[in-house]
């Protein structure tokens, strides 16, 4: 069974739907990736699995229960966190407690699970009393990563996770995916730098005007034709 099951969502903001039919899933300990043109509906699909979303019509289940109408709060609970594209650090805090932050519903295990970000994201350690805001774009996005994973969720939510960095950071951030991967977290990630993202991922989908046009493996997605030329840029 897969851990996300999304079937032909329909919704948006308000009375203007943006998703038209849109279908995905992740199984346990995958990477998958959305990519389209910009107004395609992908961080749309994404934030509607995190509750954040109107949705008419379709499902989301979550290791087999509907997500439909739930508080965030509680799809938090059931194992699943989100790190947004922009503003996902508290910059005034440093960066130990951004992480102490995200572990707002724990009760155990604070210490061993910092230990355990800080070995994922090793140019973290030397500044963990640094106020987040000081640092770079590359590594406020490992915060705000480290911070999501505090709470050891099944499912990570990346939502352009390179937007605005640099080539050396945008190589450093696929890494990391790779590794939150090995620490045994599935990952659904959209991505405007799609080529690199469909390198990284198990498998990926290209949406477009809010539906589904193509899916499978990223190898294979890069490599077809159709799609390099529509959505990849040749």
């Amino acid at each position: 069974m897969s851990l996300l099951q999304v079937e032909d969502i329909v919704g948006g903001y308000g009375e203007a739907d943006i998703l038209h039919g849109v279908s995905l899933h992740v199984d346990p300990d995958e990477i998958v990736v959305i990519v389209g043109p910009n107004g395609a509906g992908k961080s749309t699909a994404m934030k509607a699995v995190f509750g954040l979303v109107h949705i008419r019509a379709g499902r989301i289940l979550f290791q087999g229960q509907d997500l439909r109408g739930a508080r965030t709060v509680d799809i938090v609970k059931r194992g699943i966190c989100f790190v947004p594209q922009t503003e996902n650090v508290f910059p005034s805090l440093t960066v130990e407690e951004n992480l102490e932050m995200g572990a707002f519903l724990r009760d155990s295990g604070i210490a061993e699970q910092k230990d355990r970000i800080f070995e994922l994201f090793p140019p973290l350690k030397p500044k963990r009393r640094q106020p987040a805001g000081t640092l770079s774009g590359g590594q406020r996005q490992m915060v705000a990563m480290g911070r999501a994973l505090m709470l050891d969720p099944k499912l990570l939510l990346l939502d352009e996770p390179t937007a605005g960095l640099s080539p050396k950071f945008i190589g450093q951030i696929f890494d990391i995916v790779h590794q939150v991967r090995d620490f045994g977290v599935a990952i659904l990630m959209v991505e405007q730098n799609a080529k690199q993202a469909l390198a990284v991922a198990d498998r990926g989908y290209v949406l477009a005007t809010g539906r589904n046009r193509f899916e499978g493996k990223g190898a294979d997605l890069l490599a077809d034709r159709e799609v390099a030329q529509a959505f990849l840029g040749g």
